[in-house]
């Protein structure tokens, strides 16, 4: 009897070990497809945009192998992936995304936390620095990370940029002003020495130590000038 008895015990424990296992599975499964989606949901956006892929395309053939591209790390897996150069980071952060927010649903939060790839703080405070303060202190930064061209999309970099001055702890308000006469977003006059913004608007404040090689309106790419 008493044997019989923890037979049945074992049995239901086992099966009920194996009902969890399967539906831990399951839900790890389902939850990696979810980020997966997410996360492919970037690069799609980047290929579906006009003169992103071009963009792309022509920091692989302008560039050298060896190059090193400085851009915001939302487009450093792209850089990665499609125009087979490094950059300074290609990841979020945990602290960015923790600090700034972001756009995925519960699941995705909780499946970056399981897959996700995490970059450097460090190296991502660093670029928002590089991008906001002026060339000539620019320059030391992106030397540190041996960066030898630059790469901005428009209007994109503008949009972003409340984000990038708030996390090298500036106001992009002081940057950069809506005008819904135009339905753009403007510079200030205290604009001219931020590096991004000259990248950006380098017809109207020339970059002194970047020299354009590429632009198709949607895009520029800069060769670095040390």
């Amino acid at each position: 009897m008493d044997l019989r008895f923890w037979r049945r015990k074992w049995l239901l424990a086992a099966v009920i070990l194996t009902i969890i296992l399967v539906t831990t599975s399951l839900f790890l499964v389902t939850m990696k497809v979810d980020y997966d989606t997410e996360n492919g949901a970037k690069m799609l956006y980047f290929s579906n945009q006009p003169g992103m892929p071009d963009a792309f395309a022509a920091v692989n053939r302008l560039t050298p192998p060896e190059a090193v591209v400085f851009c915001w790390w939302d487009y450093g897996q792209a850089v990665n992936e499609w125009s087979h150069r490094k950059v300074i980071e290609a990841y979020p952060s945990r602290e960015i995304s923790e600090s700034l927010g972001n756009t995925r649903s519960f699941f995705g939060n909780l499946g970056a936390q399981f897959f996700g790839t995490w970059g450097s703080n460090e190296r991502i405070q660093d670029l928002a620095s590089a991008f906001m303060l002026n060339e000539e202190q620019s320059l030391p930064i992106l030397r540190k990370y041996n960066a030898t061209y630059a790469l901005v999309f428009l209007p994109d970099e503008v949009q972003k940029l409340y984000w990038i001055a708030r996390y090298a702890g500036y106001s992009a308000a002081n940057y950069v002003v809506w005008n819904a006469t135009s339905s753009a977003y403007e510079p200030t006059t205290r604009a001219t020495e931020v590096t991004l913004l000259r990248l950006i608007y380098d017809s109207t404040w020339e970059p002194r130590n970047f020299t354009k090689i590429f632009d198709n309106g949607k895009a520029k790419i800069y060769q670095i000038d040390y």
